[in-house]
């Protein structure tokens, strides 16, 4: 007899009642089971009950519609911001020759820019856009400027896998990089630990650090009466001249 309208999850059931009959086929390994023919009948309120005990499994399933998935972790308010902040700086970091500060400055220019544009374009209201994955949908003001935020977020992150590269292609810029593979032998301790501090972390969350306080100074200034675009700019420079340590190893890694 075949109940149906219960959904996908009789494949769970059945995967349960098969765990269930090779543990009775082990129990009764070596005697001989006579199988009896077994007529099945089921009421109208039993099919009820296995649809509703069903129904309340499936709210709790691990299974998650793949597209679902993809649009619950998927901010396209930030990637859309996030591109046009890599894509301006690209334009003013292409010639290559650049260092960890102008693309500090660079990042936070493409943020205050993007900040003005995103609200001049809501003096109006909500801002309309339309994404691949969530489609046509209406913007305010607080849910476009929190996705600048986290676009601002991966710009941090580009930052330090900038810094990354710059300090390893330091570290082995010497065609002998057999430091690296010596580097615990006591005898070249003094010789390599220039280089090994080349790999310290606190550069890089000095350098997080450091835009992470520009950008609250300018969201600041911002709301004051005086601000003039151009700003965080300005605040970027104040706040690196606090970090005369900082200057200094910049200056060290692109020597």
């Amino acid at each position: 007899m075949s109940v149906n309208g219960i959904g996908s999850n009789y494949c769970y059931m059945g995967a349960v009642a098969n765990h269930v009959q090779e543990k009775v086929s082990e129990t009764n390994a070596g005697r001989k089971v006579t199988q009896q023919p077994v007529n099945l009948s089921i009421s109208d309120e039993g099919r009820n009950m296995l649809r509703e005990m069903v129904n309340k499994f499936e709210t709790d399933s691990d299974y998650v519609n793949a597209r679902e998935m993809t649009i619950q972790n998927t901010n396209e308010v930030a990637w859309e911001h996030y591109t046009a902040m890599r894509g301006i700086s690209s334009q003013t970091l292409k010639d290559g020759n650049y260092n960890v500060e102008d693309v500090m400055k660079s990042i936070m220019d493409t943020y205050e820019a993007r900040y003005n544009e995103i609200v001049k374009e809501h003096e109006n209201g909500d801002r309309e856009v339309s994404y691949e994955l969530t489609g046509k949908r209406s913007l305010t003001l607080e849910e476009d400027l929190a996705g600048l935020d986290e676009a601002f977020k991966m710009r941090l992150a580009n930052l330090e896998g900038y810094i990354t590269c710059q300090q390893t292609n330091k570290a082995f810029e010497n065609p002998d990089s057999s430091w690296f593979f010596n580097r615990s032998n006591p005898q070249n301790e003094g010789k390599i630990q220039d280089r090994i501090q080349l790999f310290d972390t606190d550069y890089r969350d000095s350098a997080v650090s450091i835009m992470e306080q520009t950008r609250e100074k300018f969201l600041a200034a911002f709301k004051s009466f005086g601000y003039k675009k151009g700003t965080a700019i300005g605040i970027f420079a104040d706040i690196l001249n606090e970090h005369t340590s900082f200057v200094a190893n910049t200056q060290k890694l692109f020597k």
